[in-house]
């Protein structure tokens, strides 16, 4: 029961992952916005920022795809495979963390959360039968 639990969770938290870049690249007008109002930046750099920021919303659609994907092969008894969800949960996890101290922001908890999900739900999963 356990592992079935456990199996929910990961694949859970890779969708959200994978829906927080619909999140995220939706405000892109509204950075868009802001940056055009801003004296201090170019039309340069907004560009470079906006594709930054688009590139940032691909990533999260790339770490859901790789989610899912160890989520199948682990259903199909390959329990080797969780080196790359490893790296995106302390990634989140790290990013979280230093954007809550940086920012002052709680929202950002929500990358903490979903990092250690993402490695605690892993943990019965690698268990072989």
């Amino acid at each position: 029961m356990t592992r079935k639990i456990a199996s929910i969770v990961f694949l859970l938290t890779g969708i959200v992952i994978g829906l927080g870049a619909f999140g995220h690249g939706s405000h892109a007008a509204q950075l868009v916005d802001v940056l055009a109002k801003s004296p201090a930046i170019d039309a340069g750099l907004a560009a470079v920022l906006i594709a930054v920021w688009y590139f940032a919303s691909g990533c999260m659609l790339v770490f859901a795809a790789t989610v899912v994907w160890t989520w199948m092969r682990v259903r199909h008894g390959d329990h080797s495979m969780f080196f790359a969800t490893d790296a995106i949960g302390v990634f989140y996890i790290v990013t979280g963390i230093a954007s809550v101290v940086y920012t002052g922001k709680p929202f950002f908890w929500v990358f903490v959360v979903l990092g250690g999900l993402l490695l605690l739900s892993s943990m019965p999963l690698r268990r072989v039968l």
